[in-house]
This record gives C-alpha cells, sequence and structure tokens, in this order.
C-alpha cells in the first residue's frame, strides 16, 4: 500500500504542482487533502499551462483518479471556472472525485476575509480574501456546508434558513460589503452546484483505502508549505489548515501507517507571499533580479513574491515536522549565472548561534542569518541533453550547493528540476522505491 504525499517545504510556491504531476506518471491516485483556491499549481502540460486552484493537480491526468479529500475547502464557482478551462482545452474531469465531507466556500466567506482583514489594520495577515480562513472557522464552529449537504434537501434548506440572517447581521456588524441572497436564491444556486458535480461525489476515504489495501501507487498532493501550517509555521501569518505530513491522515481519512514516504520539495532559494517574518529576504534591486528570474509573482493573487537566499534552518524544521524521506529541489536552474551563492546554516539572535527555528516572532524577527558563500554556477544551452545525461551533467558547483542541503537536512536529494517542464526532471533515484 504505498501512499506517497508531497508537502511544501517553505512558505508555499515551492512547485509541488510540477512535482505532484510528475509523480502521478507512476500513481493510480493523486490526492489534494487540504487548504482551498488559495492554493495555486502551475502546470505545464505539452506546451499548454495550466493554472489551477480549485482542482487537484491531477485531474490533469486523465488515467488517473483526482481526489478532492474531506479537508479541503471548497469554492464551487472558481471550480466551474477551471473544469470550463480544462473542457474547452480538450480535457475532461471524469477522473475526479469529491469527498462528501469536504466543506464549501461561500460568497459571505470571502466578503468577511477582506472585512477581518481591515480590522487588523497596520498588521494584516496577507489573507488572499478568498475566504479560507471563514469557511475553517465555520467547520470549527459546526455550522459549514459539506458538500453532502447538497443531497439532502430539507437540511439544506433548514441550514440556509440559519444561515443567511446570521451571516448578513455579521456582515453588518463588521461593515462589510452586503450579501444581498435570499434563502431561495441561495437554495437554487446550490442545486446548480449539485447538478455539477453529480456522480463525482462519495466518501472519499473509503475510495483512497480501499485503493491503498489493493497495493495502488496514491499520491497525497499538499497546499501552500510547512512554514504556514496552522499550529507549527509563522503564526499568526498562516493558513487555516494543517500543511505538514499529518494533515495528509486527517484531510484524507488514512491512518498514519499507510503513509511510507514523504517528499519534501525545496525550492533552490526562498520565497514567500504577504506578511510575516522571513529571515533570509533580500532587499531593492537584488530582490527585483532573483523575483524577475524566478518568475515569482503569485498564481493566485498575481502578487511579486518576496525573495531571499536558501534557509537551511527553516528548511530543517519543516523537514523534522513531516520526516522528509527525500527532497525535491526545484528552481535551481534559477540560480544559474550568479558567481556567488548564498546559504543561510543558523540565526543570530541577541549574540547566540541557534539552529532550530524559534516559535517566538520576536525572535524571528531579531534573527540574522549566518550565510556559507559558495561559488556560483554557470547554466547550460540544452536541457533535454542536460537532463538524457543525467546528474552528473549538472555544473559541479550545482552538485555542491545540492550536497550541502543533503548533509545540512540529513535527507536525500532524490528529485532535481531544471524547467517547469515535466521532462525537465532529473531523477537520482525513484521516490516510490525509498
Amino acid at each position: 500500500m504505498p501512499g506517497l504525499v508531497i508537502i511544501g517545504a517553505q512558505w508555499g510556491d515551492e512547485g509541488k504542482g510540477k512535482i505532484t504531476d510528475y509523480l502521478a506518471e507512476d500513481a493510480e491516485m493523486v490526492v489534494r487533502f487540504q487548504g482551498g483556491n488559495n492554493a495555486g499549481h502551475t502546470i505545464i502540460v505539452d506546451g499548454k499551462t495550466f493554472k489551477l486552484q480549485a482542482l487537484p493537480s491531477g485531474v490533469l491526468r486523465p488515467d488517473k483518479t483526482a481526489v478532492i479529500g474531506n479537508g479541503v475547502v471548497i469554492n464551487m464557482e472558481e471550480m466551474e471556472g477551471e473544469i470550463k478551462r480544462i473542457v474547452d482545452a480538450g480535457g475532461s474531469i471524469a477522473n475526479l472525485k469529491i469527498s462528501d465531507r469536504a466543506h464549501l466556500i461561500m460568497n459571505y466567506h470571502k466578503k468577511l476575509d477582506g472585512a477581518e482583514e481591515k480590522y487588523r489594520g497596520n498588521k494584516p495577515v496577507g489573507t488572499t480574501k478568498k475566504g479560507i480562513g471563514p469557511a475553517y472557522q465555520d467547520k470549527i464552529s459546526r455550522i459549514g456546508f459539506r458538500v453532502g449537504d447538497l443531497y439532502e434537501e430539507d437540511l439544506l434548506k433548514e441550514k440556509i434558513s440559519f444561515m443567511i440572517p446570521y451571516k448578513k447581521d455579521l456582515l453588518d456588524m463588521m461593515d462589510a460589503e452586503k450579501c444581498e441572497c435570499t434563502n431561495g436564491s441561495l437554495f437554487a444556486k446550490m442545486m446548480r452546484w449539485r447538478d455539477m458535480v453529480d456522480g463525482l461525489v462519495c466518501d472519499t476515504s473509503v475510495l483512497i483505502n480501499d485503493a491503498l489495501d489493493a497495493g495502488k501507487k496514491i499520491v497525497f498532493e499538499g497546499a501552500q508549505g510547512a512554514m504556514l501550517d496552522i499550529d507549527h509555521g509563522t503564526y499568526p501569518y498562516v493558513t487555516s489548515s494543517s500543511t505538514c505530513a499529518g494533515g495528509a491522515c486527517t484531510g484524507a481519512g488514512v491512518a498514519p501507517k499507510k503513509i511510507d514516504s514523504v517528499i519534501g520539495c525545496l525550492k533552490a532559494y526562498t520565497t514567500r507571499v504577504g506578511e510575516g517574518p522571513m529571515v533570509t529576504e533580500m532587499e531593492g534591486e537584488e530582490e527585483e533580479e532573483l523575483q524577475r528570474l524566478g518568475g515569482e509573482f503569485g498564481v493566485v493573487t498575481g502578487r511579486g513574491r518576496r525573495c531571499g537566499w536558501l534557509d537551511l534552518v527553516q528548511a530543517e524544521h519543516s523537514t523534522r515536522l513531516s520526516g522528509f524521506t527525500s527532497i525535491a529541489i526545484t528552481k535551481i536552474d534559477v540560480l544559474c549565472g550568479y558567481k556567488e551563492v548564498k546559504v543561510c546554516t543558523a540565526y543570530e539572535i541577541d549574540g547566540d548561534v541557534i539552529r532550530h527555528f524559534p516559535a517566538s516572532l520576536s525572535k524571528i524577527e531579531a534573527a540574522k542569518p549566518v550565510y556559507k558563500t559558495m561559488k556560483g554556477w554557470e547554466g547550460w544551452n540544452d536541457t533535454a541533453e542536460v537532463v538524457r545525461n543525467g546528474y552528473e551533467a549538472l555544473p559541479e558547483e550545482m552538485r555542491s550547493y545540492i550536497s550541502l542541503i543533503e548533509e545540512s537536512l540529513k535527507v536525500p536529494v532524490d528529485i532535481v528540476s531544471v524547467g517547469p517542464g515535466r521532462e525537465e526532471t532529473i531523477v537520482r533515484r525513484n521516490p516510490w522505491h525509498s
């Protein structure tokens, strides 16, 4: 029962979509287990670029089953748009399965998201305003709508009759954008959603566990990154779900013993979107150059990502929390042409050198990076030839950089992504056989 989890080892945007899509070649099922359409994945297939938010990456492989697990919050209207784009491009969603326990993002969640950010004043969290946090709030408050509710009309009407006046009062109290929907209009909209997903909804925990018990390979696809975990990230500048490997168990409905491997997707440098501390952050032209070279603009927000050198203190934190069995390093090609590259190996805080990521925001903000400077490397003209010739064809300095990561994290780098396409990938060791 080979279950393989892919986790972002930083603050998201590490290229998990590409790695998930690549490893799905050998899998029968791809499962998204947390987050919502605040997480964007860019996947290039046969020269076509797909930007996914509501749908899991596996939906682009029609021979695989793509699953939206119970831990995900779903914006049905966003999903409808993505489905149309895939179908218009000649694809299909016949391989998609949706958990009847997954919660729904409503329009009032998005309105509340923006209002809450306004109340934070000059200390915003940097939310995408997609309604993710308020949807999870309703889940924890036990008043949320679940996908399965769409099939119980009496229950649905009862919940709507409670929710509409409650949310309208809340929106008024927070001076938020008004909600114009009525009980009838919301019910009609939700019936349209039911028609859209009819035949795709099931108890996905049973589906997944049956597949694992039958010996089928399953990829569990994480969203965001470990440093945005609600418990272990840079709180409060985090997301609203468990983004570490343990989240795959609760978010997909599988036991921990059914997870065999955990791949940490690690960008060769550090990026972050929104607010919160980032010890290795660059400034000015240096940051703008790396942002330009890496195309560091958010899939969901379009905002420029904050950029910095690789932070191994932060990466060790993620590695320990998720128990990475291997690393997939991405965007290392972006660093080609730098004469020197820096790697943060420790923090200096109030005169003390520490190697473990602290919980205190004030300590993180006071931290100064302790850098190891390494010789840079030149690029290559023919990526296909480099991939054909394998790992040893990479520049020696690049391989030294990768070796430092392996030595520091005590985890092998099994996959090296040298470009955005599926084919621009070097596999040193098959993670399914780790």
